[in-house]
């Protein structure tokens, strides 16, 4: 889903040297290595990794154990399918499947829930197919295997080797060649010819959270009390960045905001690509979005038709690609029963 998220907490890693700040997507702290060089820990410093602990069910495989995969490399991916992060590594880890699979390589992709819709297995399997996500998955509703890594990023990959060790420790997008170059050396093959990953944004508009749970809204609009719909004046465009704004009666949710009268949602942000996780109380309902008071035109993302976007289930979807530098307003007209759980920016 730019899933965001700082504070400074310092907890105790699988791996020795490994220290890991709080929940957040970006930014992300350092991985384990930040070179090829040092891309994978002494053998002699390894720890056994926690097995698959608490999983609801898995995909495109039968339940696996540590101890079933013994003499794999085995690659563990944390993710979540509305994480925007977690989408953008998708291609590097289909790429790095497709090329070692036949070589040794495991991918098992532990999907650990931020939002109670991704909770759901056919929501999780739905997207699984719609990703085209063909490695096995492991659905980790009640983050129970996520709790024993002590794991506090989307994405996070741990890579264990043929003993089932923790050989390398990677948060975040981006080092794509240092994780390749890490699993070839596992398996004892050459690394060489990877496709290029996703490029990883910076100096863009943080991931902006709509609910009081994590959220703040713009110019100081508080939020009403939790299931009972407040109103919010509109004052036109927001004078506050990196801030949500909403006009028109809302309710608070804790993780979302859900419209109960048509109205807007509203953010000055600066970002080449906006992307929101949005849904709805029940059938489609279709938002017309606007950039600077204009139609996006070729900028407009592919989750739109034109200057429309139709949500009709909870998800991610992508409003905007190609803007240029500087500040815009992003303009989102909704009906009663749109809900806004995030912005999230490439």
């Amino acid at each position: 889903m730019n899933r965001f998220r700082i504070a400074l907490l310092a907890v105790v890693v699988l791996v020795a040297a490994v220290v890991i700040l709080t929940v957040v997507r970006p930014p992300m702290p350092p991985s384990l290595s930040s070179s090829a060089s040092a891309s994978l820990q002494p053998a002699a410093q390894r720890v056994p990794a926690p097995d698959f602990t608490g999983i609801d069910g898995w995909l495109n495989t039968q339940p696996l154990t540590l101890q079933s995969l013994k003499g794999h490399v085995v690659l563990i991916d944390f993710w979540t399918f509305s994480c925007v992060n977690c989408v953008r590594t998708l291609p590097h880890l289909a790429d790095l499947y497709g090329r070692f699979k036949r070589r040794g390589l495991v991918i098992v992709g532990v999907h650990s829930p931020e939002f109670d819709f991704e909770k759901d297995r056919g929501n999780v399997a739905a997207a699984v197919r719609r990703l085209g996500v063909t490695w096995p998955v492991a659905i980790d509703s009640q983050m129970a295997t996520w709790n024993a890594y002590s794991n506090q990023y989307w994405p996070a990959e741990y890579l264990l080797d043929q003993q089932g060790r923790i050989a390398y420790v990677h948060y975040g997008e981006g080092d794509y060649d240092v994780t390749d170059q890490a699993v070839a050396a596992l398996l004892g093959v050459s690394a060489a010819g990877g496709a290029a990953g996703t490029p990883v944004p910076n100096d863009i508009t943080p991931e902006l959270y709509a609910g009081s749970e994590r959220g703040q809204l713009a110019d100081g609009a508080g939020y009403g009390q939790p299931g009972v719909p407040t109103a919010y004046p509109d004052p036109g465009p927001p004078a506050q960045s990196d801030a949500i704004q909403v006009t028109g009666s809302w309710i608070d949710e804790g993780q979302y905001l859900q419209a109960a009268s048509a109205g807007h949602v509203r953010l000055r942000f600066h970002a080449d690509s906006v992307y929101v996780v949005a849904g709805t109380a029940g059938g489609d309902l279709s938002a017309s979005v606007l950039i600077d008071g204009a139609p996006l035109g070729a900028r407009a993302g592919p989750a739109l038709l034109g200057s429309t976007l139709t949500v009709a289930r909870q998800d991610l979807y992508q409003l905007l690609q190609g803007e240029s530098s500087g500040l815009h307003v992003i303009d989102l007209a909704v009906p009663a029963g749109f809900r806004i759980y995030t912005f999230t920016f490439g």
